[in-house]
């Protein structure tokens, strides 16, 4: 299999949590996401603000698939819609991952 990488830029408002809290929040951060497949196995995602190159507001993470399903993640508590959708629209199964999220 032929590595594949997608970029693309999206709006979103964020929050930054932990256990004590919300330490951050703002609203229409304009993000560039990168998602690229490694194999049919492994893939991985990265998204940042563009404003500040990702210093307020950055993420990564790795992807795990079985049989063009995505079983797996990690590098984030909660993984973004925008990162499931782009999944989807490039031909990966994501069902059982966002009904886990919801």
């Amino acid at each position: 299999m032929e590595a594949i990488k997608k970029q693309f830029n999206v709006t979103k408002s964020l929050s930054l949590e932990n256990s004590f809290g919300v330490i951050n929040k703002q609203k229409d951060v304009e993000l560039q996401v990168t998602i690229g497949i490694n194999s049919a196995y492994y893939g991985w995602f990265e998204f940042y603000d563009i404003e500040s190159s990702g210093e307020d507001w950055y993420a990564e993470g790795g992807l795990w698939f079985t049989n063009k399903e995505l079983t797996d993640y990690d590098g984030v508590f909660s993984l973004p819609n925008f990162i499931l959708d782009k999944l989807e629209e490039m031909g990966y199964n994501v069902t059982d991952m966002r009904e886990s999220l919801n």
